[in-house]
């Protein structure tokens, strides 16, 4: 049986002296141009520039012949096509076993190095019982040693480029054909060995590009994307988000310029992977800088000042423009009392931008200084002429009627022909001042009225048994002052320092036990105001001169002809008793009775010690009021009675009959 060894120095003497003169072909169609003789030589005998094949194996040199020789005969057979594709044929065979031999010797590498990689001590042992069945099934083929394997390989390789090299001399072209359909030939003979050279290489490759990664983080140098935009390169970035962050801070920074604000900044720039340093990475603030700088335009940074959102210029430094407003302040900021705080009505800012330098957009402070000196826009008065009316002139200038008095104190509007000229925009500023303070004033608590009803008083009647009294506290409130006029105020807190006292007031329930006179009733709810006497002695109206008293008489006189003296009086309507006087002056003893609606009833001229009332008392209709007299300016014994409208005297007789 033959040996390895044998096998191997058999193998080795075909792969060197291998006959190139048997017929085959690749293409049916168009044979391959013969070589002669000569160059035949060539391929098969090196040249004293090439290593000798036995070169490559000195520890077999004892063993191989130490020369090849090759018969006269072949080498003058001159090569044709057909030998040319049995030369491919060959090569494709070799290049095949030279994969065959590579893989085993992979494993061979793979079964000695296992240990170190796959079986580490830290696995649990089931893990470890898995693995050794694995190693134990391995190809039991990998019998060569190390050192044969690289022989083999080295030799077969050494071979396949002699040949390819005669091959490429004369028809380069043929070859690359011939090679992409071997090529393509092998990839489907031979597919289990791509297949391991795929399983192969994946892992390899997946562990370089891990430690790539790997290095990249932890060491001073990483990957990261070129930006070349508008020709030009910007720096590196670590992704896209850099670059349209810095865009977007270039269109901010341009924005405050009115050239700089159409400035297109929407092309789309290019990325180049590299590898670079940590530090020459660029952040979005330096891409910013770089989009201005390649934008082709001359822009000097600067201080944008803004007033309510309304661009007016650009200083120098920031610190100029915040100089210039400050100087406005320190006025009053010095007369300003502790706690008041000084600022601006106007919203003031302060963006810094690029700006064109020759663009007129950027001041000095003096001019700027100057520019908030003098008024934004001048007062506009109205000359009032015939025809014009308050609200004709306010609707005129877009103002409410109260805004154009308030624009004009101590105008006589009454009589608008004599105003002359109405204020109706006063003069606006840049900007103005505002003091905000905090005062404290005293302020009235009012008492609330409780009613409680009663039943010691008669129904009706209404009695104070506890006044009210006004609390006090201490509001705190935030006063806004512009231009040293109040301009509004915010309440802050409050502080009790009294409560009120309420007032109470007794709501009686009694009934009245006095009689109640029934009688008809009018169609306005009032009945005859006496009981007996039922004849008018005097009208409503203007009476003769010759009746005493005579004039206008706001009242009816009621008597009883044969005697009037102690005849019974009653509320003509039910109500509240207003007045219950006792006295002889004017009306004499007289009731006054509000029924509500501003209806009032007067009763006079009663008898002493009659009236059974009081005021604050409720009365119904028919009760008992009084009895007729003759007291106050009375000719003789009678019941004046008056009813009245609001304060004004009417014909009783209009209520009464």
């Amino acid at each position: 049986m033959e040996s390895n060894k044998e096998r191997f120095k058999r193998e080795l003497n075909e792969t060197v002296s291998f006959n190139l003169n048997d017929t085959y072909f690749l293409d049916d169609d168009v044979p391959y141009s013969p070589f002669d003789g000569q160059e035949a030589a060539e391929i098969i005998t090196p040249s004293e520039a090439e290593p000798q094949p036995e070169e490559a194996f000195p520890a077999a040199e004892a063993e191989l012949p130490q020369t090849v020789t090759v018969p006269a005969e072949r080498k003058k057979l001159s090569l044709s096509a057909a030998d040319l594709s049995y030369l491919l044929y060959t090569a494709g065979d070799r290049i095949e076993y030279v994969g065959e031999e590579t893989v085993r010797l992979l494993r061979y590498i793979l079964s000695r190095l296992s240990p170190v990689f796959i079986i580490p001590w830290l696995l649990l042992s089931n893990l470890v019982s898995a693995l050794r069945k694995k190693v134990r099934v391995l190809p039991k083929k990998v019998h060569l040693s190390l050192t044969d394997d690289i022989k083999r390989i080295a030799a077969e390789i050494r071979a396949i480029t002699n040949a390819s090299k005669a091959v490429k001399k004369k028809r380069g072209l043929v070859f690359g054909r011939a090679m992409g359909k071997y090529f393509l030939m092998s990839f489907k003979r031979h597919s289990h060995f791509w297949k391991t050279l795929f399983n192969i290489s994946l892992p390899a490759a997946t562990c370089f590009l891990v430690f790539l990664v790997s290095n990249a983080a932890t060491g001073d140098s990483t990957f990261a994307l070129e930006v070349i935009y508008n020709g030009r390169s910007l720096g590196y970035v670590e992704s896209t988000e850099t670059f349209e962050k810095g865009r977007s801070q270039a269109v901010a920074l341009l924005s405050s310029s009115e050239e700089g604000s159409g400035l297109s900044l929407n092309k789309q720039p290019r990325y180049k992977f590299s590898r670079v340093r940590i530090n020459e990475l660029s952040n979005s603030q330096m891409i910013s800088e770089g989009i201005i700088a390649g934008s082709g335009e001359s822009y000097v940074r600067a201080c944008g000042v803004y007033i309510d959102g309304e661009f007016i210029c650009a200083v120098r430094n920031e610190s100029d423009a915040v100089a210039v407003f400050s100087k406005i302040l320190a006025p009053y900021e010095a007369k300003a009392e502790e706690g008041t705080m000084v600022s601006f009505v106007e919203e003031i800012e302060y963006i810094q931008g690029y700006y064109k330098e020759d663009s007129g957009l950027i001041w000095d402070t003096g001019k700027l200084q100057k520019m908030l000196s003098e008024p934004k826009s001048e007062a506009v008065y109205h000359k009032v002429k015939k025809g014009d009316s308050l609200a004709s002139v306010a609707k005129q200038y877009g103002l409410s009627r109260k805004q154009l008095r308030t624009l004009n104190p101590g105008k006589d509007f009454d009589d608008f022909s004599s105003v002359g000229k109405l204020l109706v925009a006063e003069e606006e500023s840049y900007v103005r001042v505002k003091e905000m303070k905090t005062r404290t004033r005293k302020v009235s608590i009012p008492y609330e009225t409780v009613e409680k009803q009663s039943s010691s008083l008669a129904k009706g009647t209404k009695k104070t048994s506890q006044n009210g009294a006004y609390g006090q506290k201490l509001v705190t409130e935030l006063v806004t002052y512009i231009n040293g006029e109040i301009s509004y105020t915010s309440f802050l807190s409050e502080k009790i320092t009294k409560n009120p006292v309420n007032k109470i007031v007794l709501i009686g329930t009694k009934t009245y036990s006095s009689p109640v006179y029934g009688g008809s009733v009018t169609s306005k709810g009032f009945t005859w105001p006496t009981r007996g006497a039922y004849s008018i002695s005097s009208g409503y109206g203007y009476r003769n001169p010759g009746i005493s008293g005579w004039g206008f008489h706001g009242g009816i006189d009621i008597i009883r002809y044969g005697g009037s003296t102690g005849i019974p009086v009653v509320a003509s309507a039910s109500g509240t008793v207003v007045t219950a006087y006792s006295g002889w002056s004017g009306y004499g003893h007289t009731v006054v009775i509000n029924h509500g609606n501003g209806i009032t009833t007067r009763y006079a001229h009663m008898q002493p010690g009659s009236i059974c009332v009081r005021a604050g008392q409720y009365v119904y209709q028919g009760q008992q009021i009084g009895r007729i007299g003759s007291t106050g300016n009375s000719t003789g014994p009678h019941l004046h009675f008056e009813v009245l409208v609001n304060g004004r005297k009417v014909n009783p007789l209009n209520y009464v009959r």
